[in-house]
């Protein structure tokens, strides 16, 4: 099930106006650990991302939409936070597209983008269900939806004490890669993948003051620690697998995917 903690929009627009533009150096700004963890999301997400024109959920100071930009990607962001979208509209300088808009009702018209992506906003959203059936509408037919999100893993609550971090004010529900995957087949997506975006707990990155001994351990270590999760699901695919869907006697056992 769900660890659930009642996200709420006011909860994140009141969060994400008093923290501004310390936000990025709350996490990725401090440590050369959280630089680094923002070099995987950033690469992970972009691996991911196929067409040319992206809608963006959740810009926060613009951290992924600069990047997004600059990989030459017809760039479209919304964000919640009215303060977090004037942030990154200076951050952007012009480029591309930021509108202050709630993602459970996107303010476009149907089959405008090629990739909606969400990177860990995913579980500060009252209602995910509500807006993978808006990204569904507003992909073109050969369109994706790429998800990263906080997982719902044992222990968390302990690492946090552990690593003497206050408890966050953000409210957020944690989910599983295999729940995120079953609700992107609930939006009519076909899951294409399911994995750990990182390889550790994201506080540990965020955390740690030099990153040797994290560069060193990444490429030789499984996922099964991550703690944040990233499922993509293809509008496509879906289609193509409703047409060509076997009847209920000749289906196999379903995909799996780790947690």
């Amino acid at each position: 099930m769900k660890n659930k903690a009642t996200p709420s929009k006011k909860n994140a627009i009141d969060n994400y106006n008093s923290e501004g533009k310390n936000y990025d150096n709350i996490r990725y700004g401090r440590t050369k650990g959280g630089k680094f963890f923002s070099e995987i999301e950033l690469r992970k997400t972009l691996e991911q991302i196929k067409g040319s024109k992206v809608l963006h959920i959740g810009t926060a100071t613009g951290r992924v939409s600069a990047h997004l930009v600059s990989s030459g990607f017809d760039y479209v962001g919304v964000e919640l936070s009215g303060v977090m979208a004037r942030i990154t509209k200076e951050k952007l300088d012009g480029a591309g597209d930021v509108i202050q808009a709630d993602a459970e009702h996107l303010p476009f018209t149907a089959d405008a983008f090629d990739d909606v992506a969400s990177v860990r906003s995913f579980h500060f959203l009252p209602h995910p269900e509500a807006f993978l059936d808006e990204a569904h509408r507003v992909l073109k037919r050969t369109g994706r939806v790429t998800v990263s999100f906080e997982k719902n893993v044992l222990g968390r609550e302990t690492f946090r004490k552990l690593m003497n971090l206050p408890p966050s004010t953000a409210k957020r529900t944690y989910y599983s890669n295999p729940q995120v995957a079953l609700m992107m087949r609930g939006a009519r997506f076909e899951a294409l993948l399911a994995r750990n975006v990182t390889k550790l707990p994201l506080l540990l990155y965020w955390r740690s003051k030099d990153d040797r001994i994290l560069k060193g351990l990444h490429g030789k270590i499984p996922s099964l620690m991550g703690t944040v999760g990233m499922v993509v699901g293809s509008k496509e695919s879906h289609l193509s697998a409703s047409v060509n869907a076997p009847r209920r006697s000749e289906t196999t056992s379903s995909t799996l995917f780790p947690s």
